[in-house]
């Protein structure tokens, strides 16, 4: 009889490492939708075993929190490498819009990973939430106008959900023009 080869497992668990695991639960919401996230879907994904992917997240909520971790992550790298670009991308508020606009793109990443995390449970909005006081402080310590700069953000944001929910195409020439315009009032203020 032959037994079940330990080592060949452990190995496989190790090459597969949680950012591998959120890509394949960012994979599944992008493929099958929000509502259809399981952690068995995500390991059938990423060709782990339900254990093998329980050996990273314990459960379905922590999968989640960290889907919406790196999606954060990945929004204040995009801001911060604007912001050390210099010219007219590295203020506080061009540096958002900028990082914003960029995402707006990405269909596999951030847009589907806040979804997924707030339709499954919105109590994880807590840390956007306070990113958001962050981000309204800088915007009030570091903009001529804070009002208008916020204006300004959320009118970038409310292009980013139209079109994470579809309702904006992405090759819409409004959005080209847009980013312009938000980023020549942006200039103003930072």
């Amino acid at each position: 009889m032959v037994g079940f080869d330990w080592k060949s497992q452990e190995s496989h668990i190790a090459r597969i490492d949680k950012d591998t695991i959120i890509r394949a639960a960012e994979e599944v919401v992008r493929e099958r939708g929000a509502r259809r996230l399981t952690l068995d879907a995500v390991a059938a994904q990423c060709g782990l075993s339900k254990g093998g992917l329980l050996h990273h997240f314990r459960t379905k909520q922590a999968l989640l929190q960290a889907m919406l971790e790196s999606a954060i992550g990945a929004e204040a790298d995009l801001t911060a490498e604007y912001s050390v670009a210099g010219g007219e991308t590295s203020g506080p508020l061009a540096s958002r819009i900028c990082s914003a606009f960029d995402m707006m793109e990405d269909d596999e990443g951030l847009p589907r990973a806040l979804i997924a995390a707030v339709a499954e449970d919105p109590a994880l909005l807590e840390p956007i939430r306070a990113r958001e006081q962050r981000v309204r402080e800088e915007l009030a310590e570091n903009c001529s106008d804070p009002d208008l700069a916020l204006l300004l953000l959320l009118a970038t944001r409310g292009l980013f959900f139209g079109r994470v929910l579809g309702v904006l195409e992405s090759g819409d020439p409004i959005f080209q023009r847009l980013r312009t315009r938000l980023l020549s009032l942006a200039a103003n203020l930072d």
